[in-house]
């Protein structure tokens, strides 16, 4: 009875054990088939908070070119992409979106080129901050950047109250990982100025240099502003140097002299007739700028550019005004004749020669008929007639010099010492005043 009590509490034990959940572990990125395919980014074994969006950066390459590229999530397809106008190219980049789910899940790119060959590669990811995946998974990548430069405004900058500008800031990314649509860029202090906290920045690969853009407003409040930024990774990790706004927002209106930080006219010298483009930066302390062209004053907004066409010299004037007091900034632009174009002179008409058949003159001489035309090349030009007989032996010749330039018809008579009948061939042709032939002709003799 007690073995046979032990046998059932074994079997219980091993039905327990073999319906236990099976733990999930991670393993490294695979790379499977001929067609190279490389995961850039999210990295193997990195966690990602619940319902985040998220971008599979992946690079493929083949002989052929990729045909198109699937993301799969858990063997589920997610989507799939294709270059640009389905032409097949290698290597290509692709970056496809999903939407996190809570778990442990397998991130698969399969791509497959143009010849049908596929390759694929993997890696495990954890949503929803469960335990850690397993201890075989590379390290993560290093996140870093340096400010490059601060770019407009510069620090100090001041901006009318409710004014619209756009900061900028050219940062190098120091790290290993790359900036996908996952990373940002967050306020930290002073306010955002209207602009969204996070903001997205550019993609940027390790070692590239980006520039990164927020679109502001001023405040309708006078004062000192000072806004502070920093990057931020998809984990929430902050990194980095700190991204700094500082403008001043005068009092509504203006006192004093207006500014004009610059205005030209790119090209300053053009052709009567042709466009030239009049561009002018910020004008600072003004409560109204105007643009003094030949058609008249208009009021106009800074910074700012206009096309022009004018037809002779001309300066237009860019007019700042602050309550009464003005300030004037003056643009010449230079309008030059064209230059006269060289005609074409006609094409030269060809000379010619054709000899009708000859007839009998006599005993000794054939007429020729030819009709010629003759062009007054290195004149004066002259005709050459020889006759032929049958052997291609030359029995008698004749000369017509200084032709006249033009087109003619005449008669040419070639003594024929030996008899007319003999003459069964001939050839004209016309020579310049030095003896070289121009142009040939054959005819047919006394038959």
């Amino acid at each position: 009875m007690n073995k046979s009590l032990a046998l059932v509490i074994l079997a219980f034990a091993a039905l327990v054990l073999a319906l236990a959940p099976t733990p999930i572990h991670a393993s490294p990125p695979q790379q499977v088939g001929g067609t190279q395919v490389v995961i850039n980014n999210p990295i193997n074994g990195m966690t990602f908070q619940t319902g985040q969006t998220i971008g599979i950066a992946s690079t493929s390459s083949a002989a052929g070119g990729i045909a198109f590229v699937q993301l799969f999530v858990d063997n589920v397809a997610i989507t799939t992409s294709s270059p640009p106008n389905g032409a097949p190219v290698s290597p290509f980049f692709v970056i496809q979106y999903w939407t996190t789910t809570p778990g442990y899940h397998t991130i698969l790119v399969r791509a497959t080129s143009s010849q049908g060959v596929s390759g694929q590669a993997s890696i495990f990811i954890n949503v929803g901050g469960g335990p850690s995946g397993p201890t075989n998974t590379p390290n993560p990548c290093v996140v870093g950047a340096r400010l490059v430069s601060d770019g407009n405004p510069t620090p100090g900058t001041q901006i009318q109250p409710g004014t619209s500008f756009q900061k900028t800031w050219q940062v190098q990314n120091t790290g290993s990982c790359i900036w996908i649509n996952t990373y940002s860029v967050l306020n930290l202090s002073g306010g955002a100025l209207g602009a969204p906290s996070p903001s997205p920045i550019p993609y940027t690969q390790p070692n590239q240099t980006v520039t990164i853009t927020l679109n502001m407003t001023a405040p309708q409040s006078p004062g000192a502003y000072r806004s502070v930024w920093q990057l931020r990774a998809p984990n929430g990790a902050l990194f980095g140097p700190q991204l700094v706004v500082q403008i001043n927002v005068p009092q509504a209106g203006c006192s004093g002299r207006p500014q004009i930080t610059s205005f030209y006219a790119s090209p300053q010298t053009v052709f009567s007739g042709q466009a030239t483009t009049l561009v002018w930066g910020p004008v600072n302390n003004a409560d109204q700028v105007r643009l003094q062209t030949p058609l008249g004053s208009s009021s106009v907004t800074a910074p700012n550019q206009q096309s022009v066409v004018p037809q002779t010299t001309t300066s237009y004037i860019l007019t700042a005004f602050c309550q009464g007091q003005r300030v004037d900034a003056a643009a010449t632009v230079n309008v030059v004749n064209a230059p006269t174009p060289t005609p074409t002179p006609p094409p030269q008409q060809q000379n010619s020669i054709m000899l009708f058949p000859a007839q009998q003159a006599g005993f000794g001489a054939v007429n020729v008929p030819v009709q010629y035309f003759y062009n007054n090349q290195n004149a004066p030009g002259q005709i050459q007639l020889t006759a032929y007989n049958q052997f291609s032996q030359v029995v008698g010749n004749a000369t017509v010099g200084a032709i006249p330039f033009s087109q003619q018809f005449t008669t040419v008579t070639i003594s024929v010492p030996s008899g007319y009948q003999n003459a069964v061939s001939v050839q004209g042709c016309i020579v310049d005043r030095t003896g070289n032939p121009l142009t040939c002709g054959a005819g047919r003799g006394i038959q």
